[in-house]
């Protein structure tokens, strides 16, 4: 018998696996936690909306829109305001500063150790997770977070390509974010293309070029795409860049969803919206359960939602402009944010479908 055994171990010390320690600490904070934590992390944001009351870590937010902008494909732009909803932003230096720097050293119940992990060993009471150094770790209960691979050549992937800018001259509106731009002409039957745009400042802002696409990421087709829209939208202006972030997101990819003793978190449990890839307030919502030990069982019915974009992306790209286009120009914009939230009710929801494409959706329901 192994001399030092955790109540659990979390593999993985990304937004779900350090979401969860925090609620396991609020449960019970006597508890044993082994925090396994690989280090391969990159610099992102995390967005998500939320309402005013709601507590996803409102302690890291660092800046909120309570507004929000849509452009159509042909150069319409719609402002919205989102009460009561806010948009909120935290930054991944903020939210890990916080963790290591002081949420874990103040916590002694948690042993972080640093090492990849190469296997889990299921026992009945008592599982084991063997590092590559092969060291080995006992604990009761296990929360994974590492992503699966998969192979299907049909996934759809969300890449992005954003800079984080300062202009010269106070020319942005800071109290609007920019969901989605659709009104740069460079989306293609095989890539849909938008451009994000959080204002931090009337100076400062993050302009993203974020790509729906089967194809690998592009880096040099992307930063042309981004000049491209900023000479477009900002002319002249002088601006300086401050810093860079770029990623992948599988959209709908391979899931094991594990539950019991040993279980999944984050993306690899299926924490992420498959057609928009936010995933911070249902990783939250699914640690605040798991810490509870209470079950998740949401409507079925939003995973279908998703299959069906899904379906529209991988056999018509070129008409998700057009597919967004209607649905932020005839239903209201709260309206769609709980929608794509999973938390709008059913005549909410065929209310909101009536206004799109019906022939398209019914084609591809039948493929």
């Amino acid at each position: 018998m192994p001399t030092h055994i955790y109540d659990i171990a979390i593999i993985g010390a990304g937004a779900s696996g350090l979401q969860l320690l925090y609620e396991l600490t609020q449960v019970d904070p006597e508890q044993k936690i082994l925090l396994l934590d690989s280090g391969d992390r990159s610099t992102k944001s995390w967005c998500f909306w939320e309402d005013k009351s709601s507590s996803c870590f409102p302690f890291l937010v660092e800046k909120s829109w309570h507004s929000m902008t849509y452009r159509t494909s042909s150069g319409k732009t719609l402002h919205s305001k989102i009460t009561p909803l806010q948009y909120n932003y935290i930054s991944s230096d903020r939210f890990f500063d916080y963790f290591f720097t002081e949420f874990i050293p103040a916590n002694p119940n948690i042993t972080l150790v640093k090492s990849w992990v190469k296997e889990i060993q299921e026992g009945g009471d008592l599982h084991s997770i063997v590092c590559e150094d092969n060291s080995s770790y006992y604990a009761k209960r296990v929360a994974d977070s590492r992503p699966q691979k998969s192979e299907d050549p049909a996934l759809i992937y969300q890449h992005f390509s954003g800079k984080f800018i300062e202009f010269e001259e106070p020319i942005l509106d800071e109290s609007s974010m920019t969901l989605m731009d659709f009104s740069l002409p460079v989306s293609t039957p095989e890539m849909a293309v938008f451009h994000y745009i959080l204002p931090f400042s009337k100076t400062k802002a993050l302009i993203e070029t974020t790509v729906f696409t089967q194809l690998p990421y592009d880096k040099e087709a992307y930063e042309s795409i981004w000049q491209n829209y900023v000479t477009t939208h900002y002319g002249s202006q002088k601006y300086k860049i401050l810093s860079i972030e770029a990623g992948t997101i599988p959209m709908g990819g391979k899931t094991l969803i594990k539950n019991g003793r040993v279980f999944t978190i984050g993306a690899a449990g299926g924490n992420m919206k498959a057609s928009t890839g936010y995933a911070f307030t249902r990783m939250h919502q699914d640690a605040i359960y798991r810490a509870q030990n209470r079950s998740i069982k949401g409507p079925k019915r939003f995973r279908f939602y998703d299959k069906m974009l899904l379906k529209i992306m991988q056999n018509e790209m070129n008409k998700i402009p057009e597919v967004m286009d209607r649905l932020f120009t005839r239903v209201q914009t709260p309206k769609i944010l709980r929608f794509l939230d999973d938390k709008s009710s059913l005549l909410n929801d065929i209310g909101l479908l009536s206004q799109l494409d019906i022939p398209l959706f019914i084609k591809h329901l039948l493929r």
